[in-house]
């Protein structure tokens, strides 16, 4: 029974050791934007790179480079070209013959060591002053190999829970009929309120030494306007257009 086992566990370390899958990895950055990755897989003999491109118009091309090359984005591994299909290589080219014409293809490399993480996938190495010339190359930094697009897509749709809680008691006060549209009840609260405050100013006012203190300003105030050249009747009228207790409630207006 026990080597029954151990042959079914032999028989399954080329899996374990060389099935490495995955779809649509997470990139970093790249330069070709018609280009993409759909699956970077390694078996027992190879890294195999998929990818997916669109002529987007008629006459467009796409060839590749056979000094293309994987390097361990983490360190300093490179994993040489070995083969390719579904692509030119160079200096023969594939052409469009029509608009958005999709192209898939393959690229083979070197096995990639156990336990690399991130790899760059580098078709040319150039200057920044040769990015401006028009031509993109299939070069791509940080392609993750444990984190896929997909993934993320699956996480960013999120399910939103709503509560529907129930309304809070309704209030017999005057913001509440306001609210309701109660508007026959505001007459009385408005006179209760208006009271309330002519009521408090009466209070204040018949406080002698408020009295007192009022005349004082009132007579210096009368001054101010003789001295500034207003006559006595003048001075007067303005000083008694100003009601002692405003009916509008505010004292101060």
């Amino acid at each position: 029974m026990r080597s029954k086992q151990i042959l079914l566990a032999f028989l399954l370390l080329p899996v374990t050791l060389f099935g490495q899958s995955i779809k649509f990895p997470l990139v970093s950055s790249s330069e070709d934007p018609t280009t993409m990755i759909t699956e970077v897989e390694t078996n027992s003999q190879y890294t195999i790179v998929s990818f997916k491109h669109i002529c987007t118009v008629k006459g467009s091309w796409v060839q590749l480079n056979k000094s293309m090359y994987l390097q361990d984005a983490n360190g300093e591994e490179r994993y040489n070209y070995r083969r390719s299909e579904g692509i030119p290589l160079r200096p023969d080219r594939f052409v469009a013959t029509k608009d958005n014409q999709e192209v898939n293809f393959k690229v083979y490399f070197e096995k990639l060591k156990p336990g690399t993480q991130e790899i760059n996938v580098i078709e040319r190495a150039r200057s920044q002053a040769e990015l401006n010339n028009g031509v993109n190359f299939l070069n791509y930094f940080r392609v993750n190999l444990n984190q896929s697009q997909l993934e993320l897509g699956d996480r960013a749709v999120s399910k939103v829970e709503v509560v529907v809680a129930p309304p809070p008691p309704l209030r017999s006060d005057f913001v509440t009929s306001v609210a309701n549209g109660e508007t026959a009840n505001l007459g009385p609260v408005l006179k209760d309120m208006y009271m309330g405050m002519f009521t408090a100013q009466l209070n204040v006012y018949s406080n002698p030494a408020v009295i007192d203190q009022l005349a004082k300003n009132m007579k210096s105030y009368y001054d101010a306007l003789i001295k500034v050249g207003f006559s006595s009747d003048a001075a007067l009228k303005i000083i008694t257009s100003k009601q002692l207790i405003s009916a509008g409630g505010n004292s101060n207006n």
